[in-house]
């Protein structure tokens, strides 16, 4: 046991990476960036790197726990931060190489006073077996959208949609209306196998030129019948 305890200090004697014993003491930071710390220590100021377990970024005028090698060799490290130079700056959380939020018996919650913002230069995914979100008010900005599922619902008060061009594609279309109005600047054509239009009291068709054209034969037929 002595001889394997022996092999490993030497071998972290040679690669620097492990002090032997580490002195623990409050420094003011000085100045700080992604990962690394420089700090005021009683040795005169020192580079120092954040430890694993220091997830809170140091910022210029933090007060942080940094631990110090006893012999003075290998890296200083900065184990938490005690006090906030500037109580009001915010707090970022430095996970350079991702992170995993794992409750696997509870739940998550996030709470934010003024705003909550998500943005990443990857791609945002979101699973879960319902979803619901509760706005006051909600807009999208992308340069595309699209939504795949079986059963898609709207119900509002209002609806106003502008495109430029739009395209519509169903094997059934069916709407029921109070009333509607349809204003078409140019041209409006209809093209079906078969059009059928019902009316309960009154059919109205009127243009400036009006023509009525078949192929076969065009019947006219009712109680009366008015020409000119």
């Amino acid at each position: 046991m002595k001889t394997l305890t022996k092999t490993r200090k030497e071998t972290a004697g040679r690669s620097g990476a492990v002090p032997e014993a580490m002195e623990v003491v409050r420094c003011r930071v000085l100045a700080a960036d992604e990962g690394l710390a420089v700090a005021d220590t009683p040795r005169g100021t020192l580079s120092c790197k954040p430890a694993a377990s220091c997830l809170l970024r140091p910022e210029p005028g933090d007060l942080a726990l940094v631990a110090l090698p006893v012999e003075g060799l290998g890296p200083a490290f900065v184990l938490a931060v005690l006090e906030r130079g500037d109580p009001e700056s915010p707090a970022v959380l430095d996970l350079r190489h991702g992170a995993r939020l794992a409750a696997p018996e509870g739940a998550v919650e996030i709470e934010a006073g003024t705003g909550l913002k998500l943005s990443t230069q990857g791609e945002l995914t979101a699973s879960a077996g319902d979803m619901t979100f509760t706005a006051g008010g909600v807009r999208w900005l992308t340069s595309t959208f699209s939504f795949v599922g079986k059963v898609l619902e709207l119900v509002s008060e209002r609806f106003s949609e502008t495109s430029v061009e739009r395209e519509t594609q169903s094997r059934t279309w069916m709407q029921r209306l109070g009333d509607c109005f349809r204003h078409v600047e140019d041209l409006d054509e209809t093209q079906a196998g078969m059009v059928r239009t019902l009316a309960k009291d009154t059919a109205l068709l009127h243009g400036r030129v009006t023509y009525v054209q078949a192929e076969e034969f065009v019947k006219a037929d009712g109680q009366e019948v008015h020409l000119g």
